[in-house]
This record gives C-alpha cells, sequence and structure tokens, in this order.
C-alpha cells in the first residue's frame, strides 16, 4: 500500500483511500463520491484545531465543507439545563461530564439515537460538501456506523502532559479524562497524526498531505 509518511508532522497518511490493513470503507451512500472524515482523539489533542484547518484549507481550494457533531444533541440538553436551572455558563465553555452522563443515559434508552440524528444531518449535505466529524467517542456503536457511510478515521495523537496541559487553558466547567471514560484506542484509524508541538504549522502540513491523498480525491 503507497503511503505518505510525513516524519516532519509526524503523519501518516495513507494515499490509496485504504484502511492499514487493506479493507476499504463500506462507502454505501456517499452521494457522489462525497469526501467524509472523522477525527478521533482524546479531549486536548487538538481535534477541532485540526478540523478548522481542514475546512480552511478546503475553502482556499473552493471546496464547501460542513463540521457535523454526533454530540449536537448533548450540547442543547447541555445549555437546557442550565438556563433551567438558572446556572452560569457562556456559550463555549462545557460541562464534559454532564454531556458524558446525557450520553450513557440516551444510549441506555436507545443506542442508536445520537448517530442516526447525525446521519440525517449527514444526508442532508450537497454531494460536493466535504463531511468533517471531530466528537466521535463510541467505538461500539457510532464508529460502526460511521465507517459503514464511508468515512475516512483519522487519529489525533498527543502526548498525555502536553495535552492536560491544553486542558488546563480551557474554561470547561468540567473535564472527562478520555483516556479513562472511553476506549478510543479500539477505533480503527486509517491515518493518525501525531500534534504533540506547539503550533499550528505542524497541523497545516498534516492536513495538506491528507487533502492532497486520495482520501479527499
Amino acid at each position: 500500500m503507497s503511503l505518505l509518511d510525513d516524519r516532519r508532522s509526524g503523519g501518516t497518511v495513507p494515499t490509496d483511500g485504504r484502511r492499514p490493513g487493506g479493507q476499504v470503507p463500506t462507502d454505501d451512500r456517499r452521494p457522489g463520491g462525497q469526501v467524509r472524515i472523522c477525527l478521533v482523539g482524546a479531549t486536548g489533542s487538538g481535534k477541532s484545531t485540526t478540523a478548522a484547518t481542514l475546512r480552511e484549507l478546503l475553502a482556499a481550494a473552493g471546496r464547501p465543507s460542513a463540521l457535523i457533531p454526533l454530540a449536537g444533541l448533548l450540547q442543547q440538553l447541555q445549555d437546557l439545563v442550565y438556563a433551567e436551572i438558572a446556572a452560569s455558563k457562556a456559550a463555549d465553555q462545557q460541562d464534559q461530564q454532564l454531556m458524558v452522563d446525557l450520553a450513557r443515559n440516551i444510549r441506555r434508552i436507545r443506542p442508536t439515537a445520537l448517530v442516526e440524528r447525525f446521519e440525517r444531518s449527514l444526508l442532508a449535505l450537497p454531494p460536493d460538501t466535504v463531511a468533517i466529524n471531530a466528537d466521535l467517542r463510541d467505538h461500539a456503536v457510532d464508529a460502526v456506523r460511521l465507517r459503514e457511510l464511508g468515512f475516512h478515521f483519522i487519529r489525533i495523537r498527543c502526548d498525555r502532559a502536553v495535552r492536560l496541559a491544553r486542558l488546563r487553558l480551557r474554561d470547561d466547567l468540567s473535564v472527562v479524562d478520555d483516556e479513562q471514560v472511553f476506549q478510543l484506542d479500539r477505533i480503527d484509524c486509517d491515518a493518525e497524526f501525531d500534534n504533540s508541538r506547539d503550533g499550528v504549522a505542524p497541523v497545516q502540513e498534516f492536513c495538506r498531505d491528507l487533502l492532497a491523498s486520495s482520501v479527499c480525491c
């Protein structure tokens, strides 16, 4: 399998659109061959920065993109809880523990509820729009369905000490250690990027390589 191995950015990008084991994503519902990318990683690893960089590069190339969250409903419910109990919360703050608890109970009631909602938003996109997700957590249901939908999975790794230092700079109301709560390594990925270095240059370099690979052709 041909790989684009970038030692400077720490990224490895398959250039033939296959997974490391050689399996092509199912691709069963990608209208017009729509490009679909899922960024997998712990909180603070740089998924949001990577997603934003991808979208900036795509826009510069004249390609539309959309960031579709799996946790959109959880964010709405979080905001509703804080509003109803008259608790203070800035618009961009997250109560991660609350959102984990909400997700756990929603999955208890209906395991596929969040991914079904996600899929409805996905299928409403125009075929030429690159779909990006950056908040996948569930390996048992959500990851399986995204793979069936033809998503390419990109793992964003980060040194734990660096990641925790980044989290301390955020103003979230509560923080959950993804490495303890979720089993993200159980999600099989097509490529990965080590985002432990400071600055956006390594992220930009990796994103350029990713967009130049057949993942985004």
